[in-house]
């Protein structure tokens, strides 16, 4: 029929549905002449209660409860997989600067002084002794000349007696049973 009266019609459906509005004589004359709109009017009416018996069977307390009990598993979970991927960055962090901080062939590096190697570094050891640390290079040669030569290369005599040590050798034993 009239194009124009179908658009208000078609606009006034909704409120017609949910009961905040009536049609007019007019309306409701169109209504019954226009198939159009008779159709749309029969389509709203239909869908509109689609959903009401799913409606009537939700707990809205149960769902709530549901989606409650989900977004805390949700974050107690993130939570953990957070708490796992710190837990490896720290370590490979560790790791990283336990290896920086390690120079070649066990020498450790003090910060800024790389190029300052511990007696023995050549060789492959580091044995730290405090006693040694305040002493000059000519009192560290002389320390080391008084030490044997490495185990590899000397073949195993007969163990010394305590008569055939020196003054001084006899003072170091004692000092390294004092401890």
């Amino acid at each position: 029929m009239n194009d124009d009266h179908c658009g208000t019609i078609a606009e006034k459906m909704p409120l017609v549905l949910h009961s905040q509005g009536v049609w007019t004589a007019d309306e409701a004359a169109h209504l019954a002449a226009c198939a159009d709109c008779a159709a749309e009017w029969t389509l709203l009416r239909t869908t509109a209660g689609l959903g009401a018996a799913a409606a009537a069977r939700l707990d809205p307390m149960k769902v709530a409860a549901g989606v409650t009990r989900e977004v805390k598993r949700r974050r107690r979970q993130d939570r953990w997989t957070r708490g796992g991927w710190m837990t490896g960055l720290a370590a490979a962090a560790a790791l990283v600067l336990f290896v920086a901080t390690s120079g070649p062939q066990g020498r450790r590096v003090v910060a800024g002084h790389d190029s300052v190697a511990e007696p023995g570094a050549e060789m492959g050891m580091s044995l730290p002794l405090a006693e040694l640390e305040s002493l000059d290079p000519s009192q560290l040669e002389a320390v080391l000349d008084g030490l044997d030569a490495p185990l590899g290369d000397v073949t195993p005599g007969p163990a010394p007696s305590f008569g055939d040590l020196d003054d001084s050798q006899l003072e170091r034993v004692l000092r390294s049973l004092e401890g």
